[in-house]
């Protein structure tokens, strides 16, 4: 009897003891996710986390943010690229007791592998510039603990400091970069001093390959020069700007060690501030000399980085050289557009929608449209301006982003046909339960407010997108939304089983624009990327993504006000 009584008393302090002794929160990362350091007082990019990867989470910093260790201090990850799970999938920890003596400066972006199955698989990356830990040496690797978990970065990649003093260490020279070791590893710029330089035999373009098609961004002038961080891939020389990289054809470029000018430039210090070249003559100057010398044209249709402004002169940085530009030929960029549209008619179908707000003329959107593509405006996707706003690629001065709230029957009848015409891609919001409950080959009836069907919904794929505009929430209860007033877990289910009729969406419109901290959070966890509000205004890089502004147009809104509102700039 007393042995099951003590048994029992076992069992029943079984559940606090495994509380008491658990282990840290476990996270895998569904995106490549960025690591910052915090100490400065403002996110300093220090690497980054690879998808599918798992790590252990020292602390749940607020409603954002991960803490890990990273190098002898603290990093953190932002929570939305990030899924608990739990357990961690590797296997090669590192003791905490280990004694640091010595430190890895990355001399470029620098892979982290795991070496514990049949082939190297990165799990991280050290950014450029960071100093971190040695745990071990083997050969040419490097051992180091990347927030408890042992990683091995080849030496090719870095330089070794002996000391423990960052102040008082004379690092070594980079080492020669020598061919990988093991047959999976990749290999990866090496560092930007070891290639010298570049001289443009004639006038060069600088291309951009973030994105699915190339985009040209500046035009180095014949005879000028600039700085190579990597001329390893057989057609391109890669050359810095901002906190990415853009590329020069190696076949209008020589190789020269020491360049002509003196103003070098840091290309990843620049602010979150852009300029918008607006005149024909879009050339940067270098002051090296007494007299401003051109060595490079600005595109009209980008927006660049600012690294700072003098008198009447702003000063960007392309590929480490610093280039000046008056004021009078630029202006600042104020971000990306997103217009939304939601219900049209003809004048003589307007009747009970006469000057209703979200209502206007199949004649009115068709000029928009016209004067858009007049323009040569990009009408980009969702997904485009979500990598826009974490500062992962960039996107034409004159992007635009198309949203259709409700699902409306008449965006079938009066949108579809006008974007394709002009070559437009779209975003629909759509309310599900209505248009799961619509049916096919309906016919429009300008006196009702009719949805999509599923078989509408295919037929214009080819121009429309979909998100979410809730399940069946899109109410209004006196002057609040329906979402507001019910409990979490409602709004959950609902985003779920909005989410079974659509399974591919990632981007939410909250009804009525309105919402709070617990919708957002509701919307994040049901696995939305994005999140699109009614407050007015434009979208930046590192602007909050579940807070995305829009602008409108309707039966009130002149031709004037239209085109003004579009703009990348303010006149």
């Amino acid at each position: 009897m007393k042995r099951i009584l003590l048994l029992l008393l076992f069992m029943m302090l079984l559940p606090f003891a495994e509380k008491a002794y658990a282990k840290n929160t476990v996270i895998q990362v569904n995106e490549e996710a960025t690591v910052f350091d915090n100490r400065s007082g403002s996110l300093v990019p220090v690497g980054t986390l690879s998808t599918e990867q798992t790590f252990e989470v020292t602390k749940d910093y607020g409603a954002n943010w991960w803490q890990i260790r990273w190098g002898g201090y603290y990093g953190y990850v932002d929570k939305r690229y990030t899924t608990v799970v739990p357990v961690t999938t590797y296997k090669n920890t590192v003791p905490t007791s280990v004694k640091i003596k010595d430190y890895i400066v990355a001399t470029s972006d620098a892979p982290i592998y795991d070496n514990t199955g049949d082939e190297l698989v990165q799990f991280a990356t050290l950014a450029e510039g960071v100093r971190f830990p040695i745990y071990s040496r083997m050969g040419n690797w490097y051992g180091i603990a990347v927030n408890g978990r042992l990683g091995f970065v080849h030496s090719k990649f870095v330089k070794e400091e002996k000391s423990q003093d960052p102040i008082n260490t004379k690092p070594e020279k980079p080492t020669k970069p020598e061919k990988p070791t093991k047959p999976n590893e990749k290999p990866t710029p090496p560092p930007s001093k070891q290639n010298g330089y570049i001289e443009a035999l004639e006038n060069v373009t600088l291309y951009d390959f973030r994105r699915e098609k190339p985009m040209a961004i500046a035009t180095l002038m014949k005879g000028q020069q600039l700085e190579v961080v990597d001329a390893l891939d057989p057609t391109y020389v890669k050359v810095r700007w901002g906190k990415s990289y853009i590329y020069a054809e190696k076949s209008k470029v020589k190789f020269i060690n020491t360049p002509a000018y003196k103003n070098m430039g840091k290309d990843n210090a620049m602010k979150n501030e852009y300029l918008i070249p607006i005149s024909a003559n879009s050339e940067i100057f270098d002051h090296t000399a007494k007299t401003l010398q051109p060595f490079a044209k600005l595109d009209s249709n980008r927006r660049y980085p600012i690294l700072r402004k003098e008198g009447n002169w702003y000063v960007t940085v392309l590929g480490g050289r610093e280039g000046y530009i008056h004021s009078s030929k630029v202006a600042l960029d104020r971000g990306v557009p997103v217009m939304m549209y939601h219900h049209f008619l003809k004048e003589d179908e307007l009747g009970r929608f006469k000057n209703v707000s979200t209502t206007m003329t199949d004649v009115q959107f068709t000029k928009e449209m016209q004067y858009l593509k007049s323009m040569n405006y990009e009408t980009v996707s969702a997904d485009e301006l979500l990598r826009f706003m974490r500062d992962e690629i960039t996107l034409p001065a004159y992007s635009i982003v198309l949203t259709f709230d409700d699902g409306l029957l008449s965006t079938r009848e009066y949108a579809y046909p006008v974007l394709k015409e002009n070559g437009f891609k779209a975003t629909q919001f759509l309310i599900t339960y209505r248009n799961e409950n619509s049916k096919d080959d309906q016919i429009f009836n300008y006196n009702d407010l009719q949805s999509l069907s599923r078989q509408d919904m295919t037929n214009m794929q080819d121009v429309y997108t979909y998100g979410s505009h809730t399940y069946n929430l899109h109410d209004l209860v006196g002057n609040k939304g329906k979402m507001l007033l019910i409990p979490y877990h409602e709004v959950a289910q609902d985003l779920q089983r909005s989410l079974t009729y659509i399974p591919e969406a990632k981007a939410f419109a909250y009804p009525f624009g309105q919402y709070n901290a617990n919708i957002i959070n509701a919307v994040k966890e049901a696995g939305f990327t994005m999140a699109f509000s009614t407050a007015l205004g434009y979208n930046n890089p590192y602007d909050d993504v579940y807070q995305i502004k829009r602008l409108s147009s309707n039966q009130t809104t002149t031709f004037e006000q239209f085109q003004k509102m579009v703009l990348p700039y303010a006149q």
